[in-house]
């Protein structure tokens, strides 16, 4: 029985994802508020404490929590919310994890295509605060993240992946501008066909080697030429594991 750690696990993806993982018998380990509060390091090294010690294997990794707020919100640790919850976080998580995902574990995180430049400074100060700046530039990191760890986990045979779900209804839009908000009214599709190409993913015999690419589906795209930098993703990798005061990892 495969054993699946899930962030995220009470929203429109990641519920559906959870349903479809239990449907294929896996023992789904479920990081939602209260038992794992992204917005905390606190919370997420208490949370990778409680897997550690309880030991196993962990087949498969998957960020799916994100949030997007319109005005600045501090963390626990007085960093910006969506830095935290959708990038720092998982950063963190992540790498506590190491040791239980080493040996075949793969690691996906739900994002997206952005564009948008990664300037971890920027996104440190209130005063240059930007909601869309500041969730695009989370997105954008979440590529780099997946595709310096697929080089960094090679020697633990760790897989590292993304994943775009398209627009889907969900909860993640419901403090974006009106426009937005209709628009993925109009336009979002049911959680469920990503959900489904999610658990594929995640333990599907034909992705065991996977790794550093980036799906929409069950299809590999292209990500944006922006976050290929791989000296700035090195930098990205090493700022981010200063701010969450990381010590070894990967």
């Amino acid at each position: 029985m495969p054993t699946v750690v899930i962030t995220g696990a009470t929203g429109a993806i990641g519920s559906a994802t959870v349903a479809g993982l239990e449907k294929r018998r896996a023992q789904v380990i479920k990081l939602s508020r209260p038992a794992c509060d992204l917005s905390s390091l606190a919370s997420v090294r208490a949370a990778a404490r409680e897997l550690n010690r309880a030991g196993g294997h962990i087949d498969a990794l998957l960020h799916v929590a994100a949030v997007f707020v319109p005005r600045f919100q501090k963390s626990a640790e007085g960093w910006e919310l969506m830095l935290t919850v959708n990038h720092l976080g998982p950063f963190l998580l992540t790498n506590l994890l190491r040791d239980r995902l080493a040996g075949g574990g793969r690691v996906i995180t739900v994002t997206a295509p952005s564009t948008t430049k990664v300037d971890l400074s920027r996104m440190l100060d209130r005063d240059r605060f930007s909601a869309y700046y500041s969730f695009g530039a989370t997105k954008a990191a979440n590529l780099m993240f997946t595709f310096e760890l697929a080089r960094r986990a090679k020697r633990w045979d760790v897989k590292a992946n993304a994943f775009h779900p398209g627009i889907v209804s969900s909860q993640l839009t419901r403090e974006m501008p009106l426009v937005a908000r209709v628009a993925t009214r109009w336009l979002g599709r049911d959680p469920w066909a990503p959900a489904e190409d999610l658990v594929d993913l995640a333990l599907s015999s034909s992705h065991a080697g996977t790794t550093g690419w980036f799906f929409k589906g069950r299809r590999r795209i292209d990500a944006p030429k922006s976050t290929l930098d791989v000296p700035l993703q090195g930098k990205v990798w090493t700022r981010s594991a200063e701010l969450v005061e990381l010590e070894g990892g990967f």
